[in-house]
Order: structure tokens, then C-alpha cells, then sequence
């Protein structure tokens, strides 16, 4: 028989059931019932069903947090995924493409804002560590992520996307695009449009990804025989105002750009968002998409981040699965979209 429970309006909130109510309930053991509602060993499916089934009257929840605590040396069926700054449009289908791989594997992803603050990416990975999940992601924006080599050597499956720090090349998985190539292609399509001073506005080159998009403008500009003129070049930006005054400082100078190169998409909504892209519309080109970057013309170098956290996904599952393997280290290949400037 089921288990009795007190109504809510009786002496508080009801007890959650328990898998004992629900061995009960269906006459089997409970660890019949624990296998068959964590799917994690052998039970005949007409003996699952009706166990889901009486888990779904009785209003279970199952509670992995418990039983981690139980398992002592175990980990939670989540992932954790660390991001940069959560309003950057580049993140959502990246995590996107993680939850398609979290769910295949049965695991819940978490994820955790740094806000462009390095000491709080320190906390939040700390607080996911602390929480034992199964794995972690990171979309890196500190420099200083060293400890984390050391966490992968007790076992901690750990991959960076998008831009992995310097200095850990090679020690743990990571997953990037084809940040210099792609810019060296982009800054040429421009050189072709006829234009001999293209502006650069850069994000903190922490990373790997930032550093080699600069290096890739660099080439494509000494390829084009064109100097390097730092009058023109702002960097170190991380919010779309930052980009907005760099812009305005830029492009009301005595000889300024005739189109500018930003290296991620939020600086690129920064700069249209000046009075002085207003006055004088350059052209422009981005690395990473956005939605309104066909309204206004916007040339892109599209990264596909949902791929990007597809791949890093399967890397960390991977790894999961083979914690001794070799570090891997996969490369989306980004497309280059030309649009004309309206």
C-alpha cells in the first residue's frame, strides 16, 4: 500500500516520498526501484514502467545531492559550464549544443556567469568543483588558470571552448575555430573592396582566441603591403560601451578608417551603436554573428558557437569515459558571410 502522507494544509508542507513508498507501493525492492528510476542497471522494462509510473503519482524526486553525499567519492549527473559573460550573444547556442550532448548522457548542465571578472570565474569554478560535478566546461576569461591543470591531474574532466588560456595548450582538452586563418581571409575581403585603413577594435587578449584574431589582422595587413597604424587600433574593450567610445574616438579622427574589424560580436554592436558610425558609416566586419548583423550590412566571421559547444560536449563525455587519454584538441572551422553594407 502506499505510503500515507500528510496533507499540506495539516501540520506544514507533505514529506516527499521516498523510494521505500515507492518499493511498497509496487512490491518490489528497493534497490529494484532505485535501478530502474536512475536507469542505471538491469530491470525488465515492464517492471520499469510501472515503477516510473507509481514515481510519477507519488510525485518522487529523485535527489542526486543526497546521494552524492551518500557516495562519497562520486559525482553528480551534471555539468558544469563556466561563460564569460552570459549576455554575449555567442553563448547561447553554444550552450545550446552543450545541452544536446548533456541530454544523450542523461546529465543536467549548470552554468555560471564570471561577468568579465576573473576573480569571480576563479569562484564560480571553485563552487562547481565544490559541488561535484561530473565535469566542467570553460569559456575562459582570466589568464590565470593554471589550478586547473592541477585539478586534471586528480581526475577532474575539464574542456575549454572558444578561446583556451596560454600556457595550457595541449595539458587539457579544448575546443577552438580558425581564429587567424579566418581573420587573415576576412581583413583580405576588405583589402578587395578597395580599402587601405581598416580600424581594429579588440577585446583583452587573455586567451588564445583574441591573440591569434590580432595576429591574423596583423598578416592580412602586412600581405596587403599596408602598415600597421596603431592610430587606429583599440583593444583591451570587453563591454559594448567600451566599443562605443573607442569608436567614437576612432572614426572622428583627422584621417579615420574606412572600415573596422571588431573581434567579437559584442564590440561590433558597440561600435553601431556610436554617434560616430551614425555619421559615417564604415564597413564592417565581425568575427561571430548576430541577429542584427544583416540589418545593417555586417560582413561576419561566423565561428558557429552551437558546434563549438556540440564538440566541446562530446569532448568532455569523452573524457568521462577515458580520463588517461591525451589531452585533444578539436577546431570548428568558421565562414567567412559577405554582406553589403546597406
Amino acid at each position: 500500500m502506499p505510503t500515507e502522507q500528510t496533507p499540506a494544509s495539516v501540520g506544514g508542507p507533505r514529506r516527499r516520498p521516498r523510494l521505500q513508498d515507492i518499493a511498497e507501493a509496487t512490491g518490489v525492492s528497493i534497490k529494484t526501484v532505485s535501478r530502474a528510476i536512475r536507469g542505471d542497471g538491469p530491470v525488465r522494462d515492464e517492471t520499469r514502467a510501472r515503477i516510473l509510473a507509481e514515481a510519477d503519482r507519488l510525485g518522487f524526486q529523485l535527489n542526486d545531492i543526497a546521494a552524492g553525499l551518500r557516495r562519497k567519492n562520486q559525482s553528480m549527473a551534471t555539468v558544469g559550464v563556466t561563460l564569460g559573460d552570459v549576455t554575449n550573444p555567442f553563448f547561447a547556442p553554444m550552450l545550446r549544443g552543450i545541452h544536446s550532448v548533456a541530454t544523450r548522457h542523461q546529465h543536467l548542465v549548470l552554468s555560471g556567469d564570471a561577468q568579465n571578472d576573473a576573480d569571480l570565474e576563479h569562484r564560480v569554478i571553485r563552487q562547481f568543483f565544490a559541488h561535484r560535478v561530473a565535469g566542467l566546461i570553460v569559456a575562459p576569461i582570466g589568464d590565470d588558470l593554471a589550478y586547473l591543470a592541477e585539478e586534471a591531474s586528480f581526475g577532474a574532466a575539464i574542456v575549454f571552448v572558444d578561446s583556451p588560456p596560454p600556457g595550457l595548450d595541449g595539458l587539457l582538452d579544448a575546443v577552438t575555430t580558425t581564429n587567424e586563418r579566418s581573420t587573415r581571409e576576412g581583413i583580405a575581403m576588405l583589402v578587395a573592396r578597395g580599402h587601405r585603413r581598416i580600424g581594429f577594435l579588440g577585446h583583452p587578449r587573455a586567451g588564445s582566441g583574441a591573440l591569434e584574431r590580432w595576429n591574423g589582422y596583423r598578416a592580412a595587413l602586412a600581405e596587403a603591403g599596408l602598415p600597421l597604424d596603431m592610430d587606429i587600433v583599440r583593444d583591451g574593450l570587453v563591454t559594448d560601451a567600451d566599443a562605443t567610445a573607442a569608436a567614437e574616438s576612432m572614426l572622428v579622427a583627422t584621417d579615420p578608417p574606412t572600415a573596422v574589424f571588431t573581434d567579437n560580436n559584442r564590440l561590433c554592436t558597440g561600435l553601431l551603436l556610436s554617434t560616430g558610425y551614425a555619421e559615417r558609416p564604415v564597413d564592417v566586419l565581425s568575427f561571430d554573428d548576430f541577429p542584427l548583423a544583416p540589418k545593417f550590412g555586417v560582413s561576419v566571421i561566423d565561428s558557429d558557437p552551437y558546434e563549438v559547444g556540440r564538440v566541446g560536449a562530446e569532448l568532455l563525455f569523452d573524457r568521462l569515459a577515458d580520463r588517461g587519454r591525451p589531452a585533444q584538441r578539436a577546431v570548428v572551422p568558421a565562414r567567412l558571410v559577405v554582406r553589403e553594407r546597406t
